[in-house]
């Protein structure tokens, strides 16, 4: 988790490089939402608005920026273009597109569920080149957490998994959804994503257990997906979640270390 830097708070030099890209700055507005980024603004330029996100270039998360710079030309279509990436005057930091609209609603019968089942559905074919760069892999991402190391190979896959379908990563447009923030894509079994996603519906929406996996059905590459790959998968995030609740407590994440543990028990009982 990044501490966020108000804008006026930043080096002079930083804000130089960036205006060398963009042009001069009118005004800068500083985003609240989302955890990864030092820097996340949105910046009104002559040639319109710009989206940065950037941190220190020695900050211990910096390699997700340029696993974000990776995936960006794979997913165009699906989120905001990625318009420059640089690491100067002590900064990593990314350039994108604008993209206006509000974040997702998660809640039963929201007309946003459709729109994001679309997105997992484009993100599925996706295709992934032979060196994709510092991706994350499944097999690595979650074999802490289950209970035989063994049993993390089943989350190994070629799909492109974005695996944070927090709302504040859904943006709503007036004519379609984006997806956004990237740092932890993931090289996995495609059924991964509705997985996360169903989660998040649990501890953000108020889905059932129940509720949560129609969704996820919905997502071919989860109705296909195989209840001994899934079953594992549900175990490790009990415990993932249950480390990031005591270690940060807060109430989203207490959210969803409850959530991980009503979707196991759901499958346990099934």
């Amino acid at each position: 988790m990044a501490q966020r830097i108000a804008w006026d708070a930043l080096p002079g030099q930083l804000k130089d490089a960036i205006a060398a890209r963009t042009g001069p700055i009118t005004t800068a507005q500083t985003m609240t939402a989302g955890l990864n980024s030092a820097l996340a603004a949105v910046l009104e330029t002559a040639a319109g608005r710009v989206f940065v996100k950037g941190l220190p270039s020695d900050h211990r998360r910096v390699i997700t920026q340029d696993r974000e710079a990776a995936v960006a030309p794979l997913v165009a279509g699906i989120s905001p273009a990625m318009l420059w990436h640089f690491d100067e005057a002590g900064w990593n930091v990314l350039g994108y597109q604008y993209a206006p609209g509000r974040h997702a609603e998660y809640r039963p019968g929201s007309p946003d569920l459709d729109r994001i089942v679309w997105l997992m559905e484009a993100l599925g074919r996706v295709e992934v080149p032979a060196d994709p760069g510092p991706l994350k892999r499944a097999e690595d991402r979650w074999k802490t957490w289950v209970a035989d190391p063994g049993d993390a190979l089943a989350f190994a896959g070629p799909a492109l998994t974005h695996t944070d379908w927090a709302p504040d990563n859904v943006l709503i447009a007036p004519d379609r959804p984006w997806l956004i923030d990237w740092a932890w894509s993931t090289l996995g079994a495609a059924w991964i994503d509705p997985a996360c996603w169903l989660l998040r519906l649990m501890g953000a929406g108020g889905h059932s257990a129940e509720s949560a996996e129609q969704q996820a059905a919905r997502v071919a590459a989860f109705a296909a997906a195989d209840s001994a790959h899934v079953d594992p998968f549900a175990y490790a995030n009990v415990r993932m979640w249950g480390e990031i609740a005591e270690s940060s407590p807060a109430d989203w994440t207490e959210k969803m270390a409850q959530a991980a543990r009503d979707w196991h028990a759901y499958r346990l009982a099934r």
